[in-house]
């Protein structure tokens, strides 16, 4: 059976996903702690009655939605069955086999996946001070690269570049190089230096901006995603991806969310909250976190993170060990709830 697989398969890591364990809070996945929108629910529930009909191709109606809300046109966006699926459709449009792709060694991991299933040739940069390495990104680009994966803010540390340090990135990058910025966990941003990344887009550069209804807007399980582009980047992409990727019920409770500034603000209120009450817990606990720009934390905890997150579990609270993303003494802790927050502080101290 072996010699039927295709040989780069050979050497794809399988993904790890965060732990969801019974009888345990679970603050491994960065999910939103409310739920979905409500108004995404009484969409969903309405559409359910349509399920014998197929979805609309390409996500018309939600593509307009989006289009309206960041000021483009529909061509300038396709949506996906996750971010995960838009970054395989953007492989295979875009990722020649042997072509370079550079990415941060310790971010999110479906970058390097898809590149090396269609053949990619990774270059890896460190990240420094816990942050991407702008400047050694640039200067890992070569006559052979075609694609470089930026996160902002970057998964799993929380940290983000800044508008004047992008720029400056940006003006490095050959015309030949599509630069793809993640921003799933951009909508929790509080600094005022994120870049405008869709300005680039406007202005018609080779800048790709992913962005996710998994995360702010509670809807990780219906899969929905979607990239943003000028329309000569977008268009091949429809003639690789999958008939109907996107459900009905992911379109139609997808364009509900976008609605919904009730709850939209409530999570962002929860999150600002709950990441100040945890910033004070951990300075009490002595642990070495990074301030984040998300909707989790970066903590260092110099000892074994799989074992710590063991011990977590033991106490009620599941929370994601990094050793796959690099950083084997490291743990990505998701804002939970207020009460999930107090108890992830029990279980840590009880831990220690």
């Amino acid at each position: 059976m072996e010699e039927l697989i295709r040989a780069v398969v050979n050497d794809i890591p399988e993904y790890i996903p965060g732990r969801s364990v019974k009888g345990a809070i679970k603050l491994s996945s960065n999910e939103n702690p409310f739920g979905p929108s409500p108004k995404a629910l009484t969409a969903i529930a309405k559409e359910a009655k349509t399920l014998q009909t197929y979805p609309d191709q390409k996500a018309n109606l939600l593509r307009q939605a989006l289009a309206k809300k960041h000021k483009l046109l529909p061509e300038n966006i396709i949506c996906g069955n996750g971010l995960d699926d838009i970054l395989q459709i953007l492989a295979a449009t875009y990722l020649n086999a042997g072509e370079e792709v550079v990415i941060s060694k310790n971010t999110f991991s479906v970058y390097a996946l898809v590149s090396r299933i269609f053949g990619g040739s990774l270059v890896t940069v460190h990240i420094r001070d816990c942050k991407i390495d702008l400047d050694a990104m640039a200067r890992m680009i070569t006559e052979k690269t075609k694609l470089v994966f930026l996160t902002n803010p970057n998964n799993p540390t929380g940290t983000i570049f800044t508008a004047a340090e992008f720029d400056a990135f940006i003006q490095k990058v050959p015309e030949k190089v599509l630069v793809v910025v993640d921003e799933a966990y951009a909508e929790f941003v509080e600094s005022k230096n994120l870049p405008n990344s869709l300005n680039y887009v406007k202005e018609g550069r080779n800048v790709i901006v992913l962005r996710t209804f998994s995360k702010y807007y509670g809807l990780a399980g219906l899969r929905i995603g979607y990239a943003i582009a000028r329309e000569e980047i977008i268009a091949p992409m429809f003639k690789v991806k999958m008939p109907f990727n996107v459900n009905r019920l992911a379109q139609v409770g997808a364009i509900a969310a976008l609605k919904d500034s009730a709850f939209l603000n409530k999570t962002y209120k929860n999150n600002l909250e709950g990441k100040r009450y945890l910033y004070k817990e951990f300075d009490r606990l002595g642990l070495e976190y990074m301030k984040t720009e998300a909707n989790f934390i970066f903590i260092n905890i110099r000892q074994s993170a799989d074992e710590l997150c063991q011990k977590l579990v033991g106490f009620g609270v599941s929370v994601r060990s990094l050793a796959s993303f690099g950083l084997p003494e490291a743990i990505r802790v998701s804002i939970g709830t207020k009460g999930q927050n107090k108890k992830l502080i029990t279980a840590l101290k009880k831990a220690a």
